[in-house]
């Protein structure tokens, strides 16, 4: 079956400047086979997704507003929509534009002049952890034997029964800090770091309430995915996974 490669771009009104690198930038996608859907606003966003899952199309979206908007949009779409692929577009420097892009819950970023091919790697990526595209190792997984475990370099938990979930950078830093810690327990502290080496911080802007966030935006991934996390609060202390493994 051919795989479905729609993606939602996000693109507030804007300047004739960025309207033309915008302009650019679908082109580009499009010559390497990509559906480009235009969305005006974070309404439109989250109608897109809710459509995808009824024409199997992958929940990617691509944000190219100003840092404010994009940072709005990714907030909306990851609260609603915890397992969508979420792209922004960042200008270079400051780095900070990035780092907030990602702590609002987007997948990964690139620069207004960033190739066609590399925006085009990150896109199929995020489609492959979502099952939207054939991926090499897919076929040869091994079923997950009863246990939970972490699979394609740890960008996808399994659960026992072989539901597959798509994690962000952050829930991967997180739940591979926690898996491979002793007892399956990890102090607050430990996983904050965890998460911001993952985003590669060498400060640490991800505190105890941004941690708080993110685990409850994962709960509800799970819970959207039929199944409950396996992970205990150990109260002012940190998390204890509680799953086979």
């Amino acid at each position: 079956m051919k795989p479905n490669l729609s993606v939602s771009f996000f693109a507030p009104k804007a300047n004739a400047a960025l309207t033309a690198v915008r302009n650019k930038t679908i082109a580009g996608l499009q010559a390497q086979g990509f559906q480009v859907l235009r969305c005006t606003d974070v309404l439109a966003l989250h109608q897109y997704i809710l459509t995808s899952a009824s024409t199997h199309a992958p929940p990617v979206a691509i944000l190219s507003g100003t840092l404010t908007e994009n940072c709005a949009a990714a907030t909306y779409l990851r609260t609603l929509h915890a397992g969508a692929g979420i792209v922004a577009i960042v200008d270079p420097a400051p780095e900070t534009d990035a780092i907030l892009s990602l702590q609002s819950g987007v997948d990964n970023c690139f620069a207004r002049n960033a190739s066609p091919a590399l925006l085009g790697a990150i896109l199929f990526r995020l489609m492959a952890r979502a099952g939207a595209v054939p991926d090499a190792d897919a076929s040869a997984a091994p079923a997950s034997g009863g246990i939970w475990s972490l699979e394609e370099q740890s960008w996808v938990l399994v659960s026992p029964d072989g539901v597959r979930i798509a994690l962000t950078t952050g829930e991967r830093a997180f739940l591979t800090a926690l898996l491979n810690a002793p007892d399956l327990r990890a102090t607050h502290r430990q996983l904050i770091d965890a998460v911001n080496a993952g985003y590669a911080l060498s400060e640490a802007p991800t505190h105890q309430g941004r941690l708080g966030v993110m685990v409850s935006r994962m709960r509800r991934k799970f819970t959207a995915h039929g199944l409950t996390m396996p992970l205990k609060s150990v109260h002012n202390w940190g998390y204890m996974f509680t799953g086979p493994t």
